[in-house]
């Protein structure tokens, strides 16, 4: 491969080890609309960003989109998706997290909800609910919040620690549907410093502007659609 070829921000987004997974799908598919019209440069980009980022679902999606009949607007589509779905995902989360807090004696103080790693999603729920609740990382947590950067019929694969929280907390995933996919992707996906928890684990699963059950969003992973709240 001539890697120099290739958009500058498909290569920031194959080789970025700090962002979140939609981050980086964000910039990948950036890089993959400015060489939509080129077929070959287009699959070269698909195949770096796949070996780059083994363990992120939104690169799958993406690459299915840069390899359909109509690139161009598949993945102007999912881009466009991409900002949609992660803000209805933000205030579904959010508001989950208000209920099952105000519903815990002490709800509320700052120091409520625990995460693990980075999410870009959890970020914005947490900066909202710190806004809205008053509610922080410090003190004594009541309910997790976690993102995911796979989400399969059975489990979700995110960073190490996702597993302790889960089995010590109550925990809501926070997801988009581009985080979704079958169970043979989904056995495919993963990398050091990653882990599988069991779906069944979790409290509950968000998906765009839904609230799902573990059961339900395992349902939905078997038959993806990307860019979709369902």
């Amino acid at each position: 491969m001539e890697a120099p070829r290739l958009p500058p921000a498909v290569l920031a987004a194959a080789s970025d080890r700090v962002g979140g997974a939609l981050e980086v799908a964000a910039t990948a598919l950036d890089g993959l609309l400015e060489v939509a019209d080129d077929r070959a440069l287009l699959e070269e980009a698909a195949a770096v960003l796949e070996a780059g980022q083994p363990a992120m679902a939104p690169i799958w999606h993406l690459a299915v989109a840069a390899r359909s009949p109509g690139p161009p607007s598949a993945l102007a589509e999912l881009r466009r998706q991409l900002t949609a779905d992660a803000d209805a995902a933000v205030e579904a989360a959010t508001a989950w997290l208000v209920e099952r807090l105000a519903a815990h004696p002490g709800g509320g103080n700052p120091g409520a909800a625990a995460t693990v790693s980075h999410s870009s999603l959890v970020d914005r729920v947490l900066a909202k609910l710190g806004r809205d609740q008053g509610a922080g990382l410090s003190g004594a947590p009541v309910v997790g919040v976690v993102g995911a950067d796979a989400v399969g019929p059975e489990g979700l694969l995110n960073a190490d620690g996702t597993r302790e929280l889960v089995e010590r907390l109550p925990t809501l995933v926070v997801a988009t549907a581009v985080k979704l996919v079958p169970a043979e992707v989904f056995g495919r996906l993963g990398a050091a410093g990653f882990e599988v928890v069991p779906l069944a684990a979790v409290a509950a699963v968000v998906v765009g502007d839904e609230v799902l059950s573990p059961a339900e969003a395992g349902r939905r992973a078997r038959n993806p659609r990307p860019g979709q709240a369902g």
